[in-house]
């Protein structure tokens, strides 16, 4: 068995946070109003638009533009 090195430990650590947190985002994320095309990616009309939703990663796509944040907050500004 080789011995990591301090560069791969925090490789390895990283890539566990990122899961870790990719999953907590999942988890914490309203599917109420969107079509669940997978478990990873949703999917609403929003203006006569089609906004895509990627929930583990917290990112949104709405007129050829890719956002991330807050998708309940741009949908409030948008649908006035």
């Amino acid at each position: 068995m080789t011995e990591m090195v301090p560069w791969d430990e925090f490789k390895a650590a990283m890539k566990e946070e990122s899961r870790r947190r990719r999953e907590s985002n999942l988890q914490s994320a309203d599917p109420e109003g969107w079509t669940k095309h997978t478990e990873w990616h949703w999917s609403r009309d929003l203006n006569g638009g089609r906004l895509d939703y990627w929930p583990s990663r917290n990112r949104f796509r709405w007129k050829g533009k890719t956002y991330s944040g807050d998708v309940k907050g741009f949908i409030r500004k948008r649908e006035k």
